[in-house]
This record gives C-alpha cells, sequence and structure tokens, in this order.
C-alpha cells in the first residue's frame, strides 16, 4: 500500500509540481559503477560532495560537477577509507574549490587514502575528523547529525560515517559502506525515527542492511549505488527482499545511471520516470 502511494505521489509531483528547483534540496546519485558519489546542492546553493568513486571515477564527478556549473564544493565527506569511495576524490582537490574535506578518524595504507591527504595538503586544505555525535548545522533549515562512527575499529567498513540528514520535514540517512555492526550500535544508541530517503549500505551488501535497522528506519525511497553486473553480486538478494518487506521504493545505479531527487522539505520526489524494484 504505501509503495502505491509513494509511486501515485512521484507521477502527481513530476507532472504538477511548479516549484523552481533552485529552491530546492537536490541529491544526485552519480552513477560511478561499482562505488560511490552523492552530490547534495543544499537551497542555498551550498554544495556537499560525498565520496568519488574509485581512480577511475574521477573524470565522471568532474564532468557531472561542471555540467552543474558547479566550481565551489562547501563540504566534501570522504566516507571511509576504500578506494571505491575516494579513490576519485584527489583529483576533485586538485580541481575544484574545497571548503573543507570530513573524513573519519582513520589512517589506511592505501595509495588513495595518500593521494587524498597530498592533495589536501598541497591545496591547505582542512581535513575535520567527523564522529558520532557530531552536529552540524548548515543552514536554518538543514542539518546534519553523525552516527557513526563511534571509534577507530580495525575494518574500514566499520569506520563509516554514517549521518542523518534533515530538512524540514524530510529525514535523509546516508550510510557509506557501514555494516549490521554499526547498524546495530547506531540501534543502541539512538532512538532512531523512520527515515524518508536512504543510501543504502555498502552497495546493497547482505552483510548490511539488517532486517532489524530497515524495520525500525522504515525507509520511503531507498537508493543503491552499484555497478552494474558486478563481480560482487550486489545488490544482494536478501538485501532486496529485505527493503521489499519494508514495501520501500528502491532506485538502483546499475538499473538507472544517475539518479535526482528532489525536496521541498515536505516532499521528495524526481522528475524523471526511473525503473523501480
Amino acid at each position: 500500500m504505501k509503495k502505491n502511494l509513494i509511486t501515485m505521489l512521484l507521477i502527481i509531483i513530476t507532472l504538477l509540481c511548479g516549484c523552481d528547483k533552485n529552491n530546492l534540496l537536490t541529491v544526485n546519485v552519480i552513477d560511478v559503477g561499482q562505488g560511490d558519489s552523492i552530490l547534495i546542492q543544499t537551497p542555498s546553493k551550498k554544495n556537499i560532495l560525498i565520496d568519488a568513486g574509485d581512480e577511475k571515477s574521477d573524470r565522471i564527478v568532474k564532468t557531472y560537477l561542471r555540467k552543474k556549473f558547479i566550481r565551489k564544493i562547501d563540504m566534501l565527506i570522504a566516507t571511509h577509507p576504500d578506494s571505491d569511495h575516494i579513490g576519485g576524490i584527489d583529483n576533485v582537490i586538485d580541481e575544484f574549490d574545497i571548503a573543507i574535506v570530513s573524513m573519519p578518524e582513520k589512517t589506511s595504507e592505501s595509495e588513495s587514502y595518500y593521494n587524498l591527504l597530498k592533495s589536501c595538503r598541497r591545496k591547505d586544505i582542512q581535513i575535520k575528523y567527523l564522529k558520532r555525535d557530531d552536529f552540524i548545522k548548515v543552514e536554518d533549515d538543514l542539518s546534519i547529525q553523525v552516527l557513526s562512527p563511534n571509534n577507530s575499529a580495525g575494518d574500514s567498513n566499520l569506520n563509516s560515517i554514517v549521518f542523518y540528514m534533515q530538512y524540514l520535514e524530510k529525514k535523509f540517512l546516508f550510510t557509506g559502506d557501514a555494516e549490521e555492526e554499526n547498524e546495530q550500535d547506531i540501534l543502541n544508541t539512538y532512538d532512531l525515527e523512520e527515515v524518508d530517503f536512504l543510501k543504502v549500505g555498502h552497495h546493497g551488501s547482505k552483510s548490511s542492511s539488517s532486517p532489524e535497522f530497515i524495520e525500525r528506519i522504515d525507509p520511503d525511497i531507498s537508493v543503491i549505488s552499484c555497478g552494474y553486473k558486478n563481480k560482487y553480486g550486489h545488490p544482494h538478494q536478501e538485501t532486496l527482499n529485505t527493503l521489499i518487506k519494508s514495501d520501500s521504493e528502491i532506485y538502483r545505479t546499475d538499473k538507472n545511471g544517475d539518479l535526482v531527487f528532489y525536496s521541498d522539505g515536505k516532499q521528495i520526489f524526481t522528475k524523471k520516470k526511473y525503473i523501480v524494484d
């Protein structure tokens, strides 16, 4: 029932919405194949970039930003040191005006991690390390609360930045590659409310999106960033089944390419007809 109502709402708003998109929150899920990159554009025209895919994705991300006429990124969030999330970040830092880079306080021996640090040093960009309970007031009606990580765990995915973003009445949850262990920790720490929009953890892997977690947050819209016919089999059917059971609309980059969602703070909608699971 929820899915039918959401579908009808998306169609009606797509056809009838007369809002100026410049006054809207925009969430761009950039298709970087088997990786993550999300651009959030706020109503006051601030740009927040979350990850930038792997080393081969920097051209995709840079081209996308240029098509949006973006010159400055107000906050660049590197969710964790895995190369499929931060591999392209150094080249983005090199070519755009970056106000601040935010990341977990987790080191890595990877070339991608050292390239990121070198690019920040070269341009004298401040690095802010994010952890649980950090709060960022982006603008009057838009805020970010960091839910994870709590400490520096050994596994890179367990250090993923998970943050909750609220814009007026709408709630968004971005999860990086957080695993079930992170989800359980978050459930034990916070009295989570239902969310309207979920960036599904770890490309739809069965190691994330536990039934208990999805049941609690009950997302209306779930977005999965993964590569077409990727070698990992993402998204796993177990995760899809969990999301379907919650009656969530599932959008995937491997089926649709780039995805763009808009919100006026009361509704979340698209302006294109996407394939929905």
